[in-house]
């Protein structure tokens, strides 16, 4: 038997390494690339999260999502424009594409439901802020401030603020039964009313601004919640006394024959104004009387002197009437 010698066995050790080589050059050489299936997709509307019944679908709560071309449905929706502003029929779920039958068609709306003998009445919120900022939501129950725009009666001492309804129940806002974005300018609530109370809601919308304060107690009696204790004012906030009303001027009137003066003084005994009233024309059969205020004038017909008798002593002034008294006088001036 022949010894290994270290140069045969580098020998062998070379051989061995070359073979490898060799047979991983020709498997790189002789291999085919194994290439993947390529799937077609598409990008389709899907739901951010979850979407219950009666919300109305804003921008806001779709996104896009991959779908492969071989599940697309008919009824599947593919673009934004057509989801947009509809309301939601049935919950839909993340991250699922949407479909035709989970939406209400364009323009239509959920029935309303309310309380059997109840009112559903929208009233304009101008200000995130008179909504709880915008964290209240339907079938929550607030109360409803009313604040007077006018300040030029001063009956209101600077301005006034009232609670009207106490625990009413949110149906809708901005159209969507469920909570929802509200928008920073004017919001639409629809709240549920008894009919008394839709016809002051009405008035008071027109009259002044309205503000919701969430109410934890629920329901409210479904009355006018008005009392001194309910109602405060500017005056009342800034600790000013109520002002007081001008006092009335004093008046006189000065008859002369069939004239008659009016004067108006003021506290201080100040002449401020006199008017000049003058006595209508007479005819023969008429005779009128000085009036105070607005009162129409008297008519009188001239007195008839008594007959003259055998025993009769002349007449003197206490005989006549009022009346002859008064025209002899005014023949006598």
């Amino acid at each position: 038997m022949r010894r290994l010698t270290p140069a045969l066995l580098t020998l062998v050790m070379f051989g061995v390494v070359g073979l490898l080589v060799v047979a991983y050059i020709g498997k790189s050489l002789l291999a085919r690339e194994e290439t993947k299936p390529v799937i077609a997709t598409r990008n389709v509307p899907m739901a951010v999260s979850d979407i219950e019944p009666g919300t109305l679908i804003t921008e806001g709560h779709i996104g896009l999502g991959p779908v492969q071309n071989s599940q697309l449905k008919p009824d599947m929706l593919l673009v934004n424009r057509v989801i947009v502003g509809r309301v939601s029929r049935t919950k839909i779920r993340a991250a699922e594409p949407i479909r035709a039958g989970q939406l209400y068609q364009p323009g239509e709306l959920p029935d309303l439901k309310i309380t059997d003998g109840m009112r559903a009445v929208s009233i304009s919120v101008d200000q995130m802020v008179g909504m709880v900022d915008g964290m209240v939501k339907p079938g929550n129950f607030v109360d409803v401030l009313f604040t007077v725009d006018s300040q030029s009666n001063a009956d209101l001492q600077g301005g006034v603020t009232m609670r009207l309804f106490e625990g009413v129940k949110i149906i809708a806002i901005n159209r969507s039964f469920t909570q929802s974005r509200v928008e920073r300018g004017t919001n639409r609530v629809t709240l549920e009313l008894t009919e008394a109370q839709a016809n002051i809601v009405t008035l008071a919308e027109s009259k002044g601004t309205l503000t919701l304060v969430f109410n934890p107690n629920g329901a409210g009696t479904g009355g006018l919640a008005l009392s001194n204790s309910e109602r405060v004012t500017l005056n009342e906030i800034l600790g000013l006394e109520p002002p007081q009303a001008a006092p009335q001027p004093l008046l006189t009137e000065i008859y002369r024959g069939q004239s008659r003066r009016v004067q108006h003084f003021n506290k201080q005994g100040r002449l401020l104004d006199q008017t000049e009233v003058t006595a209508p024309n007479r005819d023969n059969n008429q005779q009128v009387l000085p009036r105070s205020g607005d009162a129409a004038p008297a008519v009188q017909q001239p007195a008839v002197a008594p007959s003259p008798s055998a025993n009769a002593q002349p007449n003197t002034l206490r005989d006549l009437s009022p009346t002859a008294v008064r025209n002899l006088f005014d023949r006598r001036q």
